[in-house]
């Protein structure tokens, strides 16, 4: 009978604990993990108290040359999501990552896994490729987030995402994310009426990150500071860039603020254009804590560099 009491006894608590570990699970926050500070900005407006987030990079990286980092592990260990933006920018330090911390369903095909890019029509898709090219993306510019769409595509992501791992706060997810929308469209009107004048002006880019917001107002990318994606600018490519920007007018230069370098004070220095700094990732420069934030920075600068918006 002792035995019999005992074996009942150790049933009890082992169903008490599953069910402890059952409660800790509804009410606790769910863990995110996300690779950018804007995926980790939009997750918090959805998810709201029901989600801690954790961002790997900070603001001011070149997403291209993030190291992989302990703290990274652990987080991902924990996550019951991980979002990445995908079309290969974080190749250099997420796989590595996701092999190596344990946790599968934050791997790829796991129910916590979130690629925001699925779906979306990237511009400058390869049609070969080689190594000769630079560093180039097989699926496209993966700089999505600093297209003026991108808040919408990827609020609708994390929606989704949150209420597949998630689906008793449905309700709660739907209604943020429906202020959100809201705060996007008012945010949007203010970007268009900045961005009024700007279709055909032309900008030299130091990195290949700012394609996005060029195509959707209809503005020129007149060259890249960078030899080749990735590469480096030579002396020759400096000197042809200066030449070519005096033929067509060019009298703007941007980057990021990793890419605000000598290299383009010089071009600046020798053409007479103005360089100005722009965000690749909230929280990179002041006042850019939140995407809306950012892309108000980043609207506001370009209206600045770019004057009145009559064209060379």
């Amino acid at each position: 009978m002792n035995k019999l009491l005992q074996g009942l006894l150790l049933a009890a608590l082992v169903l008490a604990g599953g069910l402890a570990r059952a409660g800790d699970l509804v009410g606790d926050p769910l863990r995110v993990v996300t690779t950018i500070p804007d995926l980790a900005d939009i997750v918090r407006e959805i998810g709201g108290e029901r989600v801690s987030v954790t961002s790997i990079c900070k603001g001011r990286e070149n997403l291209h040359a993030v190291s992989a980092k302990p703290s990274h592990m652990i987080a991902l260990s924990k996550a019951d999501l991980f979002f990445e933006i995908g079309l290969s920018l974080e190749i250099g330090f997420v796989p590595g990552l996701l092999e190596n911390c344990g946790n599968a369903k934050v791997k790829p095909g796991g129910a916590g896994f979130v690629n925001v890019s699925e779906g979306w029509k990237a511009l400058s898709v390869p049609i070969t490729l080689s190594r000769q090219a630079g560093d180039v993306h097989p699926q496209g510019n993966p700089h999505l987030n600093l297209d003026p769409r991108a808040g919408q595509w990827i609020a609708d992501k994390v929606l989704a995402a949150l209420v597949a791992i998630d689906p008793a706060s449905k309700a709660a997810y739907e209604g943020r994310h429906a202020g959100y929308g809201k705060r996007l469209d008012e945010a949007r009107g203010r970007w268009d009426k900045l961005a009024a004048g700007w279709k055909g002006l032309k900008f030299v880019e130091y990195h290949q990150e700012y394609e996005y917001i060029a195509a959707h107002y209809g503005m020129e990318i007149a060259g890249r500071v960078e030899s080749k994606p990735g590469i480096p600018p030579t002396p020759n490519h400096i000197a042809a860039l200066v030449s070519s920007m005096k033929q067509s007018g060019v009298k703007l230069i941007v980057s990021a603020p990793w890419s605000s370098g000598r290299e383009v004070e010089q071009l600046a220095k020798q053409t007479g254009a103005k360089a100005i700094e722009l965000p690749n990732q909230c929280g990179g420069l002041p006042g850019t804590a939140t995407w809306i934030e950012m892309m108000d920075v980043m609207h506001e600068r370009l209206a600045a560099g770019l004057g009145s918006g009559t064209k060379p």
